[in-house]
């Protein structure tokens, strides 16, 4: 098996958390992530995804073929180990659970590349 430097987990983590209808600020992601998809777990609802390059007010829908929406109240902030929510119910729905996957993914361009094996993690 070939060795590489990095880990999974440097740049994927599932956080699971409970909403709370007002300012929540979710943590333990282990990075600050540049791409944050959520979804209800007790309700059905939209699935939400933000991104560090259109910012915290756009949101997408990816289990739907809506445009891109934009709410003041969803994803407020990446933070250094996760983000901040509004109070938005379809990301931060009181006393419901949900799942936030979090991508750390380098806006800029490659974070790891190794071409004679290729492993690489990119985000275009």
């Amino acid at each position: 098996m070939a060795y590489i430097t990095f880990q999974p987990k440097d740049y994927f983590n599932t956080v699971l958390y409970t909403g709370n209808g007002s300012t929540n600020a979710i943590t333990g992601v282990g990075f600050q992530p540049d791409w944050v998809w959520l979804k209800g777990r007790s309700y059905v609802d939209g699935h939400k995804a933000y991104d560090a390059v259109r910012g915290v007010a756009k949101d997408l829908t990816p289990n739907t073929t809506s445009a891109e929406g934009s709410t003041a109240t969803g994803l407020t902030a990446f933070d250094s180990d996760g983000f901040t929510l509004g109070s938005w119910s379809n990301v931060n729905r009181s006393s419901d659970t949900h799942v936030s996957w979090n991508w750390k993914a380098n806006v800029s361009g490659f974070i790891k590349y190794r071409r004679k094996y290729k492993y690489y993690i990119h985000f275009s």
